[in-house]
């Protein structure tokens, strides 16, 4: 989900599961319990040819391309974001899963950095997780009473009404608006919300706590992430987490003014991306 797209469901809204750190640790294994590893490639006759790869089979071919044998596994680890290590004559390589979110050239640059551990596939993995740094910043933390009260927009009153409307008053969450990092260079993608399932926290980013947003586009990313939190994790019949599944898509387009808020975000999606902290929006 870290692409620059002009679709609404392809914009970047993100389930992570765990903590986060927002520096990129040596190559070394390292922390919490790792979880099971993901299955081998499948060979390309045995995918379904009307049936897009799913972002764990991308992120995994991507690297047992540069470094073919290697098993896959992903972690929620709070300190080390990438690490290799070798086991019985297997390398066993440990990945975020911050990284099923990256575009095609940052999953070759994890790749490549694994593999060879250069510079310039550093810097790619370095901006990547630079620009989630609204997430990254206090992660672990307890979030103050009012870190749902934004300069604009308060997020209490939107999750009272969504979660009365949509979800029957059956969703608990921790709400807060992301604070805003300083970047290097020319934003490419943009995360507008998380939720985190372990602290059960939806955390929505601060460009959109801007003046000229209104707040159906808000509303919009909150109902995608209460979703989140309302479906948890599933997996399909090959153990492979499903994050946006069919009744999920389903229920989300149910969301009143889904076409309108999608609309907004497609005719503003450059003005959001230029957008620094400590500045003016300008949508035009």
């Amino acid at each position: 989900m870290a692409r620059r797209e002009s679709r609404w469901s392809r914009l970047q809204m993100s389930l992570f599961e765990g903590g986060f750190t927002s520096s990129l640790s040596p190559l070394q294994a390292q922390g919490s319990p790792v979880p099971a590893p993901v299955p081998a490639a499948m060979p390309p006759e045995a995918a379904s040819p009307d049936r897009a790869p799913s972002r764990t089979r991308l992120l995994v071919d991507a690297i047992t391309v540069r470094l073919p044998g290697a098993r896959v596994q992903l972690t929620d680890n709070k300190t080390v974001l990438l690490s290799q290590s070798e086991r019985d004559g297997v390398r066993l390589v440990r990945v975020h899963q911050m990284f099923l979110d990256a575009p095609t050239p940052v999953r070759v640059a994890v790749a490549s950095f694994l593999a060879k551990g250069d510079r310039p596939s550093g810097r790619v993995v370095d901006a990547f997780i630079e620009e989630r740094g609204h997430l990254l910043a206090g992660a672990g933390r307890a979030l103050k009473d009012d870190a749902h009260v934004g300069a604009v927009h308060d997020l209490l009153p939107m999750f009272h009404a969504i979660n009365r409307r949509y979800f029957g008053d059956s969703v608990s969450a921790e709400l807060g608006w992301g604070r805003a990092k300083a970047l290097r260079g020319r934003r490419t993608s943009i995360t507008f919300g998380s939720w985190d399932q372990r602290s059960r926290r939806i955390v929505i980013h601060p460009v959109l706590d801007q003046g000229p947003v209104p707040a159906l586009p808000v509303a919009r990313v909150l109902h995608h992430e209460m979703l989140h939190a309302h479906h948890g994790e599933r997996r399909d019949r090959r153990g492979r987490r499903v994050v946006h599944g069919a009744a999920f898509k389903a229920e989300e387009a149910r969301f009143e003014g889904a076409h309108e808020a999608d609309a907004w975000f497609d005719l503003h999606l450059e003005a959001l991306l230029r957008w620094r902290p400590g500045s003016a929006l300008r949508l035009t």
